[in-house]
């Protein structure tokens, strides 16, 4: 069995079996008229809330497909709005977990059938049935579309033509109520973890911006200076007659960010 056959097997069996995936690796192919790989980071769409924006989000996932941009779920898919969770959101969700989980295999198999999504995290919206049940909503939606499941946070290396990007994404957690300060809980990341890519959600806010380090070369023995994108990942939860607006939240944008990762030079920039 030819190498990539072997690991894309097992990986699969692996999480099948309720192994979490530790390292995702990913070929992310690059496009004829393109120098680069684009990768969309898409959270936090609440689906079954009320001020969920279904429209905005659809449009974001056709873009996707139609451009063959490669898709990062970071959970909080769906809304689970419980009896016994936080917040009255069991009272302002469209409809029941069962019929949230099933629009959303739905809205996302296009995208999985061209093996365009990465892997799908759970949030902690999809762990609230997890705490109450047992039972990994998230992780059921990953077999279903037959994608990667990456849990709550995983590593992935991401090779681009003749190079190779580390990332680590997760849905995170953080109460913070303004950017600075929902940048600082990804930015406190650095201190133990090194990536070109640190994904952060959960917070509804869109940001990338760059952390530079330094460390030492030991092959040619040189100080070399390093760039670590830190990214939050955007919702598509409005802010009126939502708990932000009831909490005095500042208002946020709805979408997800998007990365550009070159193949012939190590080299990340982002489109907000």
């Amino acid at each position: 069995m030819k190498k990539k056959a072997f690991q894309e097997k097992y990986a699969r069996l692996a999480t099948l079996a309720g192994r979490p995936t530790r390292l995702n690796q990913v070929e992310l192919l690059v496009r004829p008229d393109k120098e680069y790989a684009e990768l969309l980071f898409f959270g936090d769409l609440h689906f079954g809330h009320e001020q969920c924006d279904v429209k905005a989000a659809k449009e974001m996932l056709d873009w996707a497909l139609e451009n063959r941009v490669f898709v990062l779920l970071l959970g909080d898919l769906i809304e689970a709005g419980l009896r016994d969770s936080i917040g009255d959101s069991v009272y302002l969700q469209k409809f029941n977990p069962q019929k949230q989980m099933e629009s959303i295999v739905r809205l996302l198999t296009p995208l999985a059938k061209e093996k365009l999504i990465i892997g799908l995290h759970s949030g902690n919206h999809e762990t609230r049935i997890s705490k109450a049940t047992g039972i990994d909503i998230a992780k059921i939606m990953a077999r279903l579309l037959s994608v990667r499941y990456l849990n709550y946070a995983c590593w992935s290396l991401l090779t681009v033509g003749k190079q190779k990007y580390s990332m680590y994404s997760c849905h995170g957690k953080s109460g913070a109520r303004f950017k600075h300060t929902k940048l600082k809980a990804a930015v406190d990341l650095t201190g133990w973890l090194k990536a070109d890519i640190i994904a952060h959600a959960h917070v509804h806010s869109i940001a990338a911006e760059p952390a530079m380090y330094q460390d030492v070369d030991f092959r040619n023995r040189v100080v070399k200076s390093r760039k670590c994108y830190v990214v939050l990942t955007g919702s598509y939860l409005r802010w009126d007659r939502s708990y932000a607006q009831e909490a005095n939240y500042p208002i946020t944008r709805i979408g997800s960010p998007k990365g550009m990762l070159w193949a012939n030079e190590h080299n990340v920039h982002f489109s907000l």
